[in-house]
């Protein structure tokens, strides 16, 4: 039995992921990205918000598009746990988010909140708005309750996610100059998040 290629692999196998399996794994990685001190969790939460814009991308889009958002969020991601295992090396736990649970809690309720607010929640669920709408404001909510370099840039990283998604499904061409962009943003963010994290550390 012949291979296929990997872009069109990756579209077959998107296709056999159910919408629900997206939304959930979006609200998680969103509702982690607010709420959780681990850097292990938060790494975990950026690779999961691509790999489900991937999935929206290669049942939404061009196959090859989601193959390339795959490999832009496991580059990021595994810049990010390098990044967190040399801060755990170095012991910077005094250097980390200072933010109160409280104030997580209340900044996941105010994204719950602007969700309902625009319909997003509104059953049935649309995966492509929700994920979009989810992220940004999960990322929002982010910055602004931390000073923790590490964890802004995974919220930085997620609204690029999102802005890609967002872009792919409302036009009917995708342009490579966009993609390139969001590409070398992606892994500026996650460089200079890195930089920056580590060198709060010193």
């Amino acid at each position: 039995m012949p291979f296929l290629p990997v872009p069109e692999g990756i579209g077959q196998l998107a296709l056999s992921v159910s919408s629900q399996v997206v939304v959930v794994a979006v609200a998680a990685a969103g509702l982690a990205l607010v709420l959780t001190r681990s850097e292990a969790i938060l790494v975990l939460a950026l690779l999961t918000s691509y790999i489900a814009t991937a999935v929206l991308l290669a049942s939404q889009a061009a196959p090859e598009l989601a193959f390339v958002m795959i490999l832009i969020g496991i580059f990021v991601a595994l810049i990010m746990q390098l990044t967190a295992a040399e801060r755990r090396a170095a012991q910077t736990a005094a250097h980390r988010d200072p933010a109160t649970i409280g104030l997580r809690v209340l900044a996941t309720l105010l994204i719950v909140w602007f969700s309902l607010s625009i319909g997003v929640l509104r059953l049935p669920l649309q995966p492509q708005q929700f994920t979009a709408v989810w992220l940004v404001a999960s990322a929002t909510a982010a910055l602004l309750t931390t000073t923790d370099a590490f964890r802004v840039g995974i919220a930085l990283l997620m609204l690029t996610a999102s802005s890609l998604l967002y872009y792919a499904t409302s036009t009917s061409e995708t342009s490579l100059l966009v993609l390139g962009l969001v590409a070398g943003s992606a892994f500026a963010i996650s460089l200079a998040a890195s930089h920056l994290a580590l060198e709060a550390g010193q």
